[in-house]
């Protein structure tokens, strides 16, 4: 079960959700103020100042900035969150940075984790993960 009523997620811009539904691919740079969900596929870089929360039949592969990220399906790729949740059944492959990480039973985590801290928290994931 996931801890949604546990944490407190800091308010977005909008109450609405965007919706990437199964079926959908979209390629590229993606900007959202309100929560989005994604069924779909997103191939790119997603910049949220809410929740990303990607649904069982959900694919992303790419990086991630954000709030908060559900993973209930497929990620691969960056993540810097000050959140990370992988729900049961989940797929997380890559590098993320997080002050909370959450990862249930049967889920999958497989990379790299690097804590931040309030106080000296890195903006990038590249000043932590540098490429080669």
């Amino acid at each position: 079960m996931a801890i949604f009523d546990k944490i407190n997620v800091k308010p977005s811009a909008s109450n609405e959700t965007t919706t990437i539904a199964s079926g959908a691919k979209i390629d590229g740079v993606f900007n959202c103020d309100s929560r989005l969900h994604v069924d779909g596929e997103i191939v790119g870089d997603i910049y949220s100042k809410s929740v990303v929360i990607i649904g069982k039949s959900g694919k992303i592969n790419g990086k991630i900035i954000a709030n908060r990220l559900v993973v209930n399906g497929v990620f691969e790729g960056n993540a810097d969150c000050d959140i990370i949740e992988i729900l049961t059944g989940g797929k997380f492959i890559g590098k993320v940075i997080t002050k909370e990480l959450i990862i249930e039973e049967k889920a999958r985590f497989e990379g790299e984790s690097k804590m931040k801290e309030d106080h000296n928290a890195p903006k990038m994931i590249t000043e932590i993960f540098p490429k080669p």
